[in-house]
C-alpha cells in the first residue's frame, strides 16, 4: 500500500511560525500581524525575569502594562484564558491519554529570544 504523504522534496520548506499563522483565520492572522509590530518592545520587557514570570501567568496584564494595544480577538482570548486560570500552571507537566491508550506528558519550555541581539546591535551602533 503506497503512502499518501508527498515525497520530501515536494513539501514546502518550514517557515517557522509563519506556517502556524497561515492556519489561522484571516481576522486572527491580521491581529497577530498587528501585535507583531510591538515585538521589539515585548522582547525587551521579557528580558527581565520578573516580567517574563508575570507574562507566563497573565500576558494580557503585562501587555497592557507595557502600553501595547492588544487587538480585540487576542485580548478576549487572553482574558478568557486568564479568568479560567489556563496560564497559572502552564509550566507544570500535564498528561493526556490518546485514543490508542498511549499517555503523553507535556514539558513546556518558555524561551524568549532576540532581546540580547537587539542590545548588542544598539551598543555597536553607539560605537
Amino acid at each position: 500500500m503506497a503512502s499518501k504523504k508527498p515525497p520530501p522534496e515536494a513539501r514546502p520548506p518550514d517557515k517557522g511560525f509563519r506556517s502556524v499563522t497561515d492556519q489561522l483565520g484571516p481576522r486572527l492572522r491580521a491581529e497577530f500581524e498587528e501585535l507583531q509590530k510591538s515585538e521589539r518592545k515585548i522582547l525587551a520587557a521579557l528580558a527581565k525575569p520578573e516580567t517574563a514570570d508575570r507574562f507566563a501567568t497573565d500576558p494580557l496584564t503585562v501587555l497592557k502594562g507595557l502600553k501595547i494595544e492588544v487587538p480585540p480577538l487576542i485580548g478576549q482570548r487572553l482574558k478568557d484564558a486568564s479568568a479560567n486560570s489556563d496560564f497559572s500552571n502552564l509550566a507544570q507537566p500535564h498528561s493526556f491519554r490518546l485514543p490508542n491508550g498511549q499517555v503523553v506528558t507535556t514539558n513546556v519550555n518558555i524561551r524568549v529570544t532576540g532581546a540580547k541581539d537587539s542590545k548588542a546591535k544598539d551598543s555597536k551602533a553607539k560605537d
